[in-house]
């Protein structure tokens, strides 16, 4: 079997108010077997990053070093996913080795995992069981996992908090994550940041985890200490992105002077040294790789195993669409470390969320089944790409 073409799919909702963009991939081959993946980048980027040719003054002369990633891949064997994921990092390492050029590796990388695991007939997680091969740790395949519930826009005042928090949990989720946004929590002051947690905690009540996201808001430390130390009465799973995401110090500074965990990994991170560097200098106690800019699920399985060995969750980033959501799943149905994956949850509702892919990966009592059909376990919605479909040109 050969690889030959890297589709790249923009996608628009017009009259949707958030999450209105996607970047869907899919990987064709010469066997008809199709993968598909998603990118959390602007299409147009991504699209040349994936499509561009070097000029050739003949056809016998082989293209240089500077051509996008589909030509990297193409008349390759999509099933030598790693090998591959290492050869686009290698053709790209004048223009890449981060960045957009990652992002875009992600959507090519679980394509290929998908590819595999309907080659193999198996469900990608199947593939990827054993990669944790340490004593303690059993190696069994969970057919169920915990997904938090990302809710953005959360709210500005304590009753949209606890009205949209509650509906949370009648959808089914275990678990919720609270936003920054202007006027709301983080950007006004202290006694407004813990009246929006409270009301968040009274909808979730006390048996669901609350995370809360401050979006990189914060630049004076002694705010973001103020606020954060009052978060321990309300058992907060973790504190995302108090400060920009260069400013390590400050993150090993609050990290070491509050309990509750410091979490970030999604404003611009998306290698292997990104996230060393999270670890070490910034001393947080999560780690969040987006599974549709970091790499895929080869690149943030690596992240894992960097976290797993300084004994730091790893719980992935996925502001995005359900076809990432799918991949975290079988990432977390064999990582160790890795309690939750990112689930959206938008306000108001968008057609991108719920209707992109089949099945939707519905919660239940506070988990998600992982698929079991071979590859993600999902298949694009025809109708909707056919309905949604936007020239990134």
């Amino acid at each position: 079997m050969k690889i030959t073409e890297v589709e790249v799919i923009p996608l628009l909702v017009p009259d949707a108010k958030l999450i209105r963009s996607a970047c869907v991939i899919r990987v064709h081959t010469d066997e008809g077997i199709e993968g598909i993946g998603e990118v959390d980048a602007p299409s147009l980027v991504v699209q040349a990053i994936i499509k561009t040719k070097e000029f050739q003054r003949s056809a016998s002369e082989p293209l240089g070093g500077a051509c996008g990633l589909q030509t990297s891949i193409v008349g390759e064997d999509p099933t030598q996913v790693e090998r591959l994921w290492q050869k686009m990092y290698q053709d790209t390492f004048l223009y890449g080795r981060g960045g957009a050029v990652m992002a875009a590796m992600a959507g090519i990388d679980m394509a290929l995992w998908d590819i595999a695991g309907k080659v193999q007939g198996k469900p990608i997680c199947e593939l990827l069981s054993g990669t944790f091969d340490v004593v303690g740790w059993g190696k069994e395949v969970k057919s169920e996992v915990k997904p938090y519930a990302t809710v953005y826009l959360s709210g500005k005042t304590p009753e949209e908090i606890e009205k949209n928090f509650r509906d949370v949990v009648k959808s089914g989720f275990g678990a919720a994550k609270l936003e920054s946004e202007i006027d709301g929590f983080g950007l006004k002051d202290v006694e407004t940041d813990i009246s929006l947690v409270e009301a968040a905690r009274k909808a979730l009540k006390d048996k669901r985890d609350l995370m809360i996201d401050a979006q990189y808001c914060w630049t004076n430390f002694n705010r973001a200490l103020a606020t954060a130390r009052k978060l321990v009465d309300y058992n907060v799973f973790f504190l995302e992105a108090p400060f920009p995401p260069d400013c390590l110090e400050a993150y090993a500074r609050l990290s070491q002077a509050i309990d509750t965990p410091v979490s970030c990994g999604d404003g611009g991170d998306t290698t292997r040294r990104d996230f060393l560097d999270l670890m070490e200098r910034g001393k947080v106690g999560v780690v969040q790789p987006s599974i549709v800019r970091a790499g895929g699920i080869t690149g943030v399985l690596r992240i894992a195993e960097l976290a797993f060995e300084r004994g730091v969750v790893c719980i992935p980033h996925c502001w995005a669409r359900k076809i990432g959501v799918a991949a975290e799943a079988h990432l977390a149905a064999v990582v160790p470390n890795m309690p939750y994956i990112e689930y959206p949850f938008p306000v108001p509702p968008s057609p991108m969320v719920s209707e992109l892919v089949e099945p939707s990966l519905l919660p239940k009592n506070g988990l998600i089944d992982v698929p079991k059909s071979p590859g993600l376990g999902i298949k694009l919605n025809e109708k909707f790409i056919e309905k949604y479909r936007v020239d990134a040109f």
